[in-house]
């Protein structure tokens, strides 16, 4: 009867051991699944945030004569439509008085007295090297 207690003894020991192994192992794969969801969630709220600056640009200029759009909005000139956008993108991460400024283009529209007005919006999230973009185009007319 010794002997059959004798290599009993410590088992307990290694299934509670076993058992610690894999709760360890299934959290670390929990925190990294919710790490990657705040990830995600993170650059989704910043993309959400870009199309609604891009939709108040394109609603701001139609609102405007289509024919003064190209003078309004000219980053070269530093006109005051486009300084109004580049303002409002700096609540964007990554976005400063010299770097991924929004872009706008104003061609002409498909019909007279229209305008094809495009508003892309850049960004860079902390810690990213990668510049996103989101973009909108209309047609701006009378």
């Amino acid at each position: 009867m010794r002997i059959a207690t004798t290599c009993q003894r410590g088992t307990f020991l290694i299934e509670a051991l076993m058992a610690l192994l894999v709760v360890s192992i299934a959290s670390v794969g929990l925190f990294t699944l919710m790490a990657n969801l705040l990830h995600s969630s993170s650059e989704s709220l910043l993309r959400a945030e870009a199309m609604e600056l891009a939709s108040a640009a394109l609603a701001r200029m139609a609102a405007e004569a289509p024919a003064t759009l190209a003078d309004r909005y000219d980053a070269s000139a530093g006109a005051p439509g486009f300084v109004a956008i580049a303002a409002a993108a700096r609540r964007l991460p990554g976005v400063t008085a010299v770097a991924n400024l929004p872009a706008v283009a104003v061609a002409p529209g498909p019909s007279a007295g229209t305008q094809r007005v495009s508003v892309t919006v850049r960004w860079q999230a902390p810690h990213s090297g990668t510049v996103h973009s989101a973009s909108m185009t209309t047609v701006v007319g009378p």
